[in-house]
């Protein structure tokens, strides 16, 4: 038994219902505004993959596919998307640490600090 994904065309909600078979149910109404103008949307999709697939995705070449190892902000977001890909395991403040690992590395590249001009960013 699947449970299909509705929208109302008349107030705009959106909700589930689960159906027997794969017909849409005849007596088919919004729970809302009680109206029978809905129709069926895609609903997102959800894959489980197991930490084998987390490693390959992480570990893999693919992993640094438009990183320029040379623009910061770049290296941020990659080392952001890294951590919400690791989860509870990189640890709650992990976007703060890379966040403040590119202001120093800001404050560097201007003469701000002992590393003046140099682009490493000290993460290997």
């Amino acid at each position: 038994m699947p449970i299909y994904e509705y929208r109302c065309d008349a107030c705009r909600v959106s909700f589930q219902r689960l159906v027997q078979g794969f017909s849409d149910p005849t007596d088919l109404t919004c729970p809302r505004c009680q109206k029978a103008d809905v129709h069926r949307i895609i609903s997102r999709v959800f894959q489980l993959r197991g930490e084998a697939a987390h490693v390959a995705r992480i570990g893999g070449d693919s992993a640094f596919d438009g990183v320029d190892e040379n623009d910061p902000r770049a290296v941020a977001r990659w080392a952001k998307e890294l951590g919400h890909t690791i989860g509870e395991d990189a640890g709650t403040d992990w976007n703060e640490m890379v966040d403040e690992m590119i202001d120093e590395e800001r404050a560097d590249t201007r003469g701000g600090g002992s590393n003046a001009g140099d682009t490493d960013l000290g993460w290997a």
